[in-house]
């Protein structure tokens, strides 16, 4: 049997990417169990990864590739328009691009 490794409300928030305060909402409510030595909550690690796939946090989730590629090919859609001369054979401002790009959403 190894022992549980207990660390900080602080480094349990920077491991799941939320604030302090959420991970102690997280302790009082009871959510995520946690031992108090003298002012201070330590959180068991399991634990905390357990919680953080539960709500959807966890650090290691990662976008589909297929979605990221989609976007890339994107990035790369809008980066080769950008060197196209605007109206009037001048350079496209970053305003221009903005209006052309609330045109197309509608």
């Amino acid at each position: 049997m190894t022992a549980a490794q207990e660390i900080t409300v602080r480094e349990a928030a920077a491991r799941v990417h939320r604030s302090s305060e959420t991970v102690r909402r997280w302790i009082w409510s009871g959510r995520l169990p946690a031992v108090k030595h003298g002012n201070t909550y330590y959180v068991d690690v399991m634990q905390l990864d357990m919680v953080a796939v539960e709500l959807g946090t966890a650090e290691w989730r990662e976008p589909a590739p297929a979605a990221l590629g989609a976007w890339l090919a994107e990035v790369d859609d809008w980066r080769s328009g950008l060197g196209r001369a605007g109206e009037g054979n001048r350079a496209a401002t970053a305003s221009d691009l903005v209006i052309e790009d609330r045109h197309a959403r509608r």
